[in-house]
């Protein structure tokens, strides 16, 4: 399958007469209302409007790349804005950030895999400064999507084996729980499997366990009464680290896992096969790999 397959010229705005990234979104919308792609407009308006930083990249000065999984869409569609002018979006710490293409991407979840893929492939196209250069030069919709850029086919399905971390940290339970936070912080890792001595992931340390912990210390919690007598260094990786460990292989979908770690807010998982450790994954593997050269 092609890009053009996803694309007409009807969900195509040349030029773009927005200033904004906000009322581009709309715009880019309400195109996908007019086409049938949308089952509720009124929801994908709020998503569009709130949206969170994790559904935009930003293609350099080139081009903002929104994408959304939501049941308010009716199909996988895209809707793409070429604008005269950059468009501007303000962050919150005041940084400006303009680009004159502007893609939407909406799918409702039973679309996951193809999603990432079209994503994946609009990234690559707007990430090719010469690319976006010809591009730029199209006068009209019908011109857009006929251009050659948009012919591309859609990358293969990504597994879980092409992004994962093989070599990755790990640490044991009985290791000093001071000791495992040290490793953490040096190595600048949110997380930690916790391994037997047949490499089975029997566990998982990371900050939120860390935090969780600390708020039910003295560290955090304001008591001004010393730890008792030779307490202080007693804890174990095993005292603190979570059991409920959601695990993935390494020949899944990478969408299917994405969906998961999304559904149940986990930022990272170990990728095992019979219950062994060989690699780690985490949510920001996954975004580099879709938006990365």
């Amino acid at each position: 399958m092609r890009l053009t397959d996803f694309l007409a010229p009807a969900e195509v705005i040349v030029p773009l007469p927005h200033e904004t990234l906000a009322s581009a979104a709309q715009a880019l919308v309400g195109r996908l209302v007019a086409s049938g792609a949308i089952e509720n407009a009124e929801k994908l308006e709020r998503r569009v409007t709130d949206v969170r930083a994790e559904n935009v990249a930003v293609m350099g000065d080139r081009a903002f790349l929104l994408h959304l999984r939501t049941d308010a869409a009716r199909d996988l569609r895209a809707a793409v804005g070429i604008a005269a002018r950059p468009v501007v979006r303000k962050l919150a710490d005041g940084e400006i950030q303009c680009a004159r293409i502007v893609v939407l991407v909406v799918s409702p979840a039973r679309h996951a895999a193809r999603f990432l893929q079209l994503v994946r492939a609009f990234a690559r196209v707007t990430g090719d400064p010469d690319v976006v250069d010809s591009i730029l030069q199209v006068r009209d919709a019908e011109a857009l999507v006929a251009h050659p850029a948009f012919a591309v086919e859609l990358p293969e399905e990504l597994i879980v084996r092409d992004l994962m971390t093989e070599r990755c940290r790990t640490t044991r339970a009985d290791v000093p729980l001071t000791e495992a936070a040290r490793d953490m912080m040096r190595a600048g890792v949110g997380a930690l499997p916790v391994v037997d001595d047949a490499s089975q992931v029997i566990g998982m340390l990371s900050e939120r366990e860390l935090m969780r912990h600390l708020l039910t210390t003295q560290v955090l919690g304001g008591s001004r009464r010393p730890p008792a007598p030779g307490t202080a260094g007693r804890k174990t990786v095993r005292d603190v680290m979570t059991r409920q460990v959601l695990c993935v292989a390494p020949e899944q979908p990478v969408a299917e896992v994405a969906a998961l770690m999304t559904n149940k807010d986990v930022e990272r998982v170990p990728v095992v096969r019979e219950g062994r450790l060989v690699g780690f994954l985490t949510r920001g593997d996954i975004v580099r790999k879709l938006i990365g050269p």
